[in-house]
């Protein structure tokens, strides 16, 4: 596999806005800003569901009778398989499960118009129903109901964020794809700082190549009634919007 380094990926999109000549290379100064708008695309990117390609599974316990807990680098739950980050999003995926009888159980993620609805939030039960997710920073502010009497191990499932080159010398390493399109976005990104248009060719590359990733990364959902609902047992409560 070929590999490339951020700073040949970074000329290489100079050239395609005609900034750089063929085997010219950017200025240190360049370089850098070209650096800095590469790291800032990624990081946007990691927003987008379908520009990632994986996702992590932090594996947390969740302590008997607790309603909230904290999730990220200072967070006030302990990560068991490697330390805690602030997830890009809690994905629909996650789920609990039993260390006692190491069942798995699908939890249903609600707003905080649906969670604030409840009315009475300390009802205890032996598993929690429903999780409302508050995407503060650094840490993610977690609530659950009701609130579970023994000790839960939770999965959160989350997008991995894409990983950013420390300098211009790191070697870019990814998927099939990725590279064409960060090097023709990149393009785009860079070239009103250098007041200059992106011709048609690199515009479609770079919005072909980004679409051919979304593709591949779709997970392909099919059509059915979400497991939440299915495997309630409870009744809907239409006033409060939950079960």
């Amino acid at each position: 596999m070929t590999t490339y380094t951020a700073g040949e990926q970074i000329n290489r999109a100079l050239r395609l806005l005609g900034v750089l000549a063929e085997g010219e290379t950017s200025s240190a100064s360049v370089s850098q800003d070209s650096l800095m708008a590469l790291n800032q695309m990624i990081d946007s990117w990691n927003t987008e569901r379908l520009s990632v390609f994986a996702t992590i599974d932090q594996i947390c316990n969740w302590p008997v009778g607790a309603i909230n807990a904290t999730l990220g680098p200072s967070g006030s739950l302990v990560r068991l398989n490697g330390t805690a980050v602030r997830p890009i999003l809690v994905d629909d995926a996650t789920y609990f499960k039993d260390p006692g009888t190491g069942v798995s159980y699908g939890i249903k993620l609600i707003n905080q118009q649906q969670y604030n609805g409840i009315a009475v939030k300390t009802v205890t039960s032996t598993y929690p129903q429903v999780m409302f997710v508050n995407n503060t920073y650094p840490d993610f502010d977690i609530y659950i109901y009701p609130r579970p009497t023994r000790l839960l191990e939770f999965h959160f499932i989350s997008v991995q964020e894409l990983t950013q080159p420390a300098n211009l010398s790191t070697q870019i390493l990814f998927p099939p794809g990725y590279l064409r399109a960060f090097t023709y976005n990149l393009a785009c990104e860079i070239a009103p700082e250098f007041g200059v248009e992106p011709s048609p060719q690199v515009q479609r590359i770079a919005m072909t190549s980004k679409r051919n990733l979304k593709r591949i990364n779709n997970p392909d959902d099919v059509m059915s009634m979400p497991y939440s609902l299915i495997a309630t047992r409870q009744r809907y409560n239409i006033y409060a919007g939950n079960y």
